[in-house]
C-alpha cells in the first residue's frame, strides 16, 4: 500500500518536501549536516533515505527502506513506525502525528537567508500550521485571551516534538525568515535554528492594497494577536526596540499616516520604544503610549477589557514625537 507513496508519506511525517527533491548532498533535516543527505534510488517506491552522519555501521536504524526512514525520523522502534504508517494508510485507527525536528536557539539578526533556508522555513510554517487543529487552536486562544481568528491570521501552529506553539517571523514583504517557539505552559520563548529575528503581522491585511491610517507596533507575537483581536492594524517586533530596520521597511511600503508604538509597562519597554520611535520618525509621525499603571503589556490591557475605541482615545491624547535639537534625543 505504501509503494509509490513514500514521498507523500514522509512529508506527512514532517520531513520538509525540499529535502526529498532528489538532489544529492542536501542538508540533513534531522542532524543538520550541510552536505550529507539524499533520497536513494527508487525513493518513491522504497522510501529509503541516507544521511552519512545518521546512518553508519552501528546506527539503529540503518538505512534501508521507508520503514527505516520512519523509524529514523520519528525516533521510534519498528512496531511504532508500523502503527504510524498503518494509521496513515487507513489500515487501523490511530493518530499519525507529524514530527518536525527543530533545534531551538536564539534567532540570528545579522546574516541573510539562502533560498533553501527560505523554502525550508515556509514549508516548516505550513506543517506546523496544519498541526494546530480547531480544538487546540481554540484552547491556545482562550489561554492567551485572544481570538482564534488572530491566531489564524498570524499562521500560528504547533510543534509536537517540542510541545510549543509556533509563530512565523516575517520580513517587511511578508516572507517567513524564522519561527518563534512559545511553550504554552511556561511561556518560554525560543526560535528554530537558523531563524532570523523578524516581525509578526498578517501579510494579507498588510499587502499594501488597502490604505492604513494607523499602524500599531507592539512587542512580541502575543501582543500582536491581542491587538488584532480588537480590530487594529498591528505589527509585533521580536523584542523591545528590535528589528527597527524591518519596521521602517514595512512602514515605507505601507505608508500609514501615523505610527503608534505601544510600549510594555516597564523601563525596558519604554527604552525600546524610544529607540524605535527615533528610527521611525523619518517615515511618518509617531506616538508612544503605554498601558495604564499596573498593566504589563498590550495583551494584558486587552485582557483587562480595553477595546479599539479605548486604545485609540489614549493614542489621540499622546503627543506626536519630534526630534529634539538639544542632545539629539526625541521628545
Amino acid at each position: 500500500m505504501a509503494r509509490g507513496r513514500w514521498r507523500e508519506i514522509l512529508v506527512a511525517a514532517g520531513i520538509p518536501a525540499v529535502a526529498l527533491d532528489g538532489l544529492k548532498g542536501r542538508p540533513c533535516p534531522r542532524c543538520g549536516g550541510k552536505d550529507r543527505f539524499a533520497p536513494l534510488k527508487d525513493f518513491d517506491q522504497r522510501g529509503a533515505l541516507l544521511c552519512r552522519h545518521c546512518h553508519h555501521g552501528s546506527s539503529d536504524p540503518r538505512c534501508g527502506d521507508g520503514i527505516a526512514a520512519l523509524r529514523w525520523w520519528l525516533g521510534v522502534d519498528t512496531a511504532a513506525a508500523l502503527r504510524w504508517l498503518s494509521s496513515f494508510l487507513g489500515v487501523v485507527p490511530g493518530a499519525h502525528v507529524p514530527r518536525v525536528l527543530v533545534t531551538v536557539v536564539s534567532p540570528q539578526v545579522t546574516r541573510s537567508l539562502s533560498d533553501d533556508d527560505r523554502r525550508r522555513f515556509e514549508l516548516m510554517a505550513r506543517v506546523f500550521r496544519a498541526n494546530l487543529k480547531t480544538d487546540a487552536e481554540r484552547k491556545v486562544a482562550d489561554d492567551l485571551r485572544v481570538s482564534p481568528d488572530a491566531l489564524r491570521r498570524l499562521s500560528v501552529g504547533w510543534s509536537p516534538s517540542h510541545c510549543a506553539t509556533t509563530w512565523p517571523m516575517l520580513d517587511a514583504d511578508g516572507n517567513v525568515i524564522g519561527i518563534r517557539l512559545r511553550c504554552p505552559r511556561t511561556a518560554r520563548k525560543r526560535a528554530v535554528v537558523g531563524s532570523m529575528a523578524g516581525l509578526f503581522f498578517d501579510p494579507d491585511s498588510m499587502s499594501g492594497d488597502d490604505p492604513i491610517d494607523r499602524l500599531w507596533i507592539v512587542e512580541g507575537p502575543t501582543d500582536c494577536a491581542a491587538l488584532l483581536s480588537i480590530g487594529l492594524d498591528v505589527v509585533g517586533v521580536p523584542s523591545a526596540g528590535g528589528a527597527a530596520d524591518l519596521v521602517v521597511a514595512l512602514a515605507r511600503r505601507l505608508l500609514p499616516r501615523e505610527l503608534v508604538i505601544v510600549a510594555d509597562g516597564d523601563d525596558a519597554g519604554w527604552r525600546g520604544a524610544e529607540r524605535l520611535s527615533d528610527a521611525l520618525m523619518i517615515v511618518a509621525q509617531v506616538r508612544v503610549i503605554t498601558p495604564p499603571p499596573g498593566i504589563k503589556d498590550s495583551r494584558a490591557w486587552v485582557g483587562a477589557g480595553v477595546d479599539s475605541v479605548g486604545i485609540e482615545r489614549v493614542a489621540d491624547a499622546a503627543p506626536i514625537r519630534r526630534i529634539s535639537l538639544h542632545g539629539g534625543a526625541s521628545s
